[in-house]
C-alpha cells in the first residue's frame, strides 16, 4: 500500500502503475472502492481510531479490505482508496502498507490522508480524487473501515442486481423488532425521558449496511448539494429524488461502533474460524511485588501515576502491573522472563518507564508471529484506592498491546502479611496469545 498526502502525488502514482498496463487510462467499466477512515474512535472510548483496534489479531479495517478482495467482478476492481485524517500514523502499520503483493492479489491498495471530520466529508474526499481518473459511468463501492464480515455472497447480490440499477444499490437488512417512535418530554434531553409515541408498521423499514455502490458521476451530482451532511450515499442520492436498490444483506455483517459490538465480534469470529482460522492460543502467567519507599509522591500502576504518601522502591519506576503484564506475555510465548530481559542490574534500566519495556516486548512478539489476545491483571494492595484509574490503565494497556480485550481487577488481602501492612504492592496477571 502506498501512502499519499494530496491527489497529485497519487493520481501521478496510479498513472505511473495501474494505468500503465491498460495504455495510459484505467480500466473500462472500472470499479473503485472508497472506505472512509477518517473517524478518531470516540464513541469507542478508545486512545486509538477504533478502524485499527485489533479483532483476534488483526486490525479491523484490514478485515474490511480483505472482504472487499471478494468482489465477485475482481476483473474491474480498479483499485481500493483508503480515505484517513491528515494525521493519521497508524496506517503506516498496517499488514498491507509495505508490501500487499500477497494480500491484495493484484488488485492495488493506497491511503490519502484528506480525511474530514464526517463519513460525508472522507467520501466526497475520496470521490473528488476520482473525478480526475475514473469514468463518470465507472461504480463507486462505498464501505464502512470497521465492518469486517461482509460476505461473498452478500457481495455477489450486490453487484449482480446493483449494476443493473441506474440509481445504484445497498445491502440492507429488514428491521425484525418491534419498532417504536419515541419523543421526549419538553425540556428534557437526556434518554432516560423518552416515552413511546406509537408502533411503526416494521413491514417497510430497513437497517442500512455496506457496501453501496452508485456511479460515479451521480455521487458527484449529489456532492453538489452538500452531501456531506448526510450519514451515507443513499440518503444522499435519494434527495436528489432517486431510489437506490435495497438488497438483502447478512445480520452478520455488523459495524463495529462500540465496545460491546467488539466483543459480539470476537465471538462471532471465534465460532466461525476456530481460534483465529488456523492460529493456536499460549496462555502465560506473570507475578511482580515491590515495597514502598521512604520518598517520593506517587505510584505508578499500568502507566498511570497515582498520587501516594510514597513510591515504590526498584530499579525502573517499578510499575508492578506492567511488569506482571510483560513477564505473562513472556511466559505465553516462550521468551524467559523480564529479569532476563531488563537485569535489574544494569545501569540503562535505571528509572525506566515500564512502557518503554512493554512496547520492546510487543515487538519481540511479533517477529514471532505472535500478538496479545486478552489480558486479565489484578492489582492487589490496601491502598491507594486503584478502582478510580482502571479506565485510563485500560485505555493505556490497550494501546500499547494493541489488545481490545483489557480487564483490570483490584483486592486487598484483608491487612495480612506485608501487603497488608502496607509495605508494598503486587500484581498478578494471565495473557493469551495468538499464533499462526
Amino acid at each position: 500500500m502506498h501512502i499519499f498526502d494530496d491527489y497529485k502525488s497519487a493520481e501521478k502514482f496510479l498513472k505511473k502503475t495501474l494505468f500503465a498496463e491498460n495504455n495510459g487510462g484505467p480500466k473500462k467499466n472500472a470499479t473503485w472502492c472508497i472506505i472512509p477512515a477518517g473517524g478518531s474512535g470516540k464513541r469507542f472510548k478508545s486512545n486509538i481510531p477504533k478502524q485499527y483496534i485489533h479483532l483476534n489479531g488483526i486490525t479491523l479495517i484490514e478485515r474490511s479490505v480483505a472482504s472487499l478482495l471478494k468482489f465477485p467482478d475482481r476483473a474491474s476492481l480498479a483499485c481500493i482508496i483508503l480515505i484517513v485524517s491528515r494525521e493519521d500514523k497508524h496506517c503506516e502499520f498496517l499488514k498491507f502498507a509495505k508490501s500487499s503483493s500477497d494480500f491484495n492479489k493484484g488488485v492495488p491498495i493506497i491511503a490519502l490522508r484528506c480525511g474530514g471530520s464526517t463519513r460525508g466529508e472522507s467520501v466526497y474526499a475520496g470521490v473528488n480524487f476520482l473525478k480526475k481518473i475514473a469514468s463518470m459511468n465507472d461504480w463507486i463501492v462505498v464501505h464502512d473501515a470497521v465492518r469486517p464480515f461482509v460476505s461473498q455472497e452478500a457481495l455477489e447480490r450486490l453487484w449482480d442486481i446493483g449494476s443493473e440499477e441506474p440509481d445504484g444499490a445497498i445491502l440492507a437488512i429488514p428491521v425484525s423488532d418491534t419498532l417504536k417512535l419515541g419523543w421526549v418530554e419538553k425540556g428534557q434531553k437526556d434518554s432516560a425521558s423518552v416515552y413511546i409515541k406509537k408502533t411503526e408498521n416494521r413491514e417497510n423499514y430497513w437497517l442500512a449496511q455496506t457496501p453501496q455502490m452508485f456511479r460515479l458521476e451521480l455521487l458527484l451530482d449529489v456532492f453538489q448539494g452538500k452531501m456531506f451532511l448526510f450519514t451515507d450515499e443513499a440518503s444522499a442520492v435519494e434527495s436528489l429524488g432517486k431510489t437506490p436498490r435495497l438488497i438483502e444483506g447478512e445480520r452478520k455483517n455488523i459495524k463495529i461502533t462500540t465496545p460491546d459490538d467488539l466483543e459480539i465480534a470476537e465471538n462471532w469470529q471465534l465460532k466461525e474460524e476456530g481460534v483465529m482460522g488456523g492460529h493456536t492460543m499460549r496462555i502465560g502467567q506473570g507475578f511482580d511485588v515491590h515495597k514502598f519507599s521512604n520518598e517520593g509522591e506517587f505510584v505508578t500502576l499500568g502507566g498511570v501515576r497515582i498520587p501516594y504518601r510514597t513510591s515504590l522502591l526498584g530499579h525502573s519506576d517499578a510499575d508492578v502491573l506492567i511488569h506482571a503484564i510483560c513477564d505473562a506475555i513472556l511466559g505465553a510465548a516462550g521468551l524467559g522472563d523480564i529479569g532476563e530481559w531488563f537485569p535489574d542490574n544494569d545501569p540503562k534500566h535505571k528509572g525506566v518507564d515500564s512502557r518503554k519495556i512493554l512496547k520492546n516486548i510487543i515487538s519481540a512478539l511479533k517477529t514471532k508471529g505472535l500478538v496479545v489476545f486478552q489480558i486479565d491483571a489484578t492489582v492487589i494492595c490496601e491502598e491507594p484506592k486503584i478502582t478510580p484509574h482502571k479506565e485510563k490503565m485500560k485505555k493505556i494497556l490497550t494501546t500499547e498491546t494493541n489488545c481490545s480485550f483489557v480487564n483490570i481487577k483490584a483486592t486487598t488481602v484483608e491487612r495480612l502479611g506485608s501487603i497488608g501492612r502496607k509495605e508494598g504492592i503486587a500484581a498478578m496477571a494471565s495473557v493469551s496469545l495468538l499464533s499462526k
